[in-house]
């Protein structure tokens, strides 16, 4: 079989660094996962089965996800999110070498292996891990996912099936992903005492839930760069609010402390709360955004003490 490999090395100051190779069929760009033996129970599919999970056990035996996320928890145990990382990546077309929070660095190979694992209700990124972009920006996330929809509209039109030229559908999909989040949440509670993997879940979730609610304001940024397309004098470039927006939108992740998620907070929200433009791997910024951006709100990815009746 013909394999895509993309490399993640991650390396720490004071340890040995930890080395992740993601090979991918490159005819379907799905993850090969050739060591399945001895996965523990937290990746059994019964275990916390997200409520809209179409698998059944007959079939699937272990969570495709799970059963991927499985290598990368059990080599973080002894780390802290906010570990200061130097993160190496290295595709076909090119290397990534930047340094980061820990937490971010394992948000991006979880970016990576979500599409790519089997699970019916993460496929429709596959386009995004297929051209894969290490530690997106916000602004980069948004033209990328919305480029994406819009593509499979345009499939769909050319082959009769009826595509509209509208986002409501991405919606639907980041709504499917926030449920999954917590899912994958409550399993990770079973499965570490560290805090690195669940931080980098509530990072994707702080996306998966934001993106839809940016999505309007973010495309109307962008409109100006597209005066090229346009007769001249029809391009209105509208102002936006999406500050305002985010600072009307809160998070509400019970029991994680607050220093975890600074280092991983977009520049938006940083600049939303007032925070300025911090390196995300500042010591200093550490105790600024945890409480600004985890205010309370319907996104609840509640971090329970754990339970190991696995129940």
């Amino acid at each position: 079989m013909d394999t895509v490999k993309i490399t993640y090395r991650i390396n720490f100051d004071d340890k040995d660094s930890e080395v992740f190779d993601f090979n991918l069929d490159e005819e379907t760009f799905n993850l090969v996962l050739e060591d399945t033996a001895d996965l523990p129970k937290w990746t059994e599919l019964s275990f916390r089965q997200c409520s809209h999970c179409p698998l059944n056990e007959a079939e699937h035996t272990h969570c495709p996800l799970a059963k991927n996320m499985y290598h990368i928890v059990e080599r973080f145990h002894d780390t802290k999110s906010i570990d200061v990382v130097e993160m190496d990546v290295t595709t076909a077309e090119r290397r990534v070498i930047q340094s980061t929070a820990l937490q971010q660095a394992i948000a991006s190979m979880f970016d990576l292996i979500f599409p790519t694992c089997g699970c019916p209700k993460t496929e429709y990124m596959k386009p995004l891990a297929r051209f894969h972009l290490p530690l997106a920006s916000e602004e980069e996330t948004v033209f990328r996912v919305t480029s994406m929809y819009l593509l499979a509209q345009y499939f769909l039109r050319t082959s009769a099936q009826g595509g509209l030229i509208e986002l409501h559908g991405l919606a639907d999909i980041y709504g499917d992903m926030n449920i999954l989040n917590k899912a994958v949440a409550s399993r990770l509670q079973y499965a570490t005492q560290s805090d690195s993997a669940k931080n980098a879940i509530a990072l994707l979730d702080m996306y998966s839930t934001l993106v839809p609610v940016l999505v309007e304001d973010e495309l109307a940024e962008l409109r100006g760069f597209f005066k090229a397309y346009f007769p001249e004098g029809e391009l209105e470039v509208a102002t936006t609010n999406y500050l305002e927006k985010a600072k009307s939108h809160s998070f509400e992740m019970e029991e994680m402390a607050e220093e975890n998620l600074e280092s991983g907070a977009p520049a938006w929200m940083r600049e939303a709360k007032g925070g300025g433009s911090e390196s995300p791997v500042a010591e200093d910024a550490a105790m600024l955004a945890a409480d600004k951006i985890l205010q309370g709100s319907s996104l609840s990815l509640s971090l329970e003490p754990i339970d190991h009746t696995g129940k």
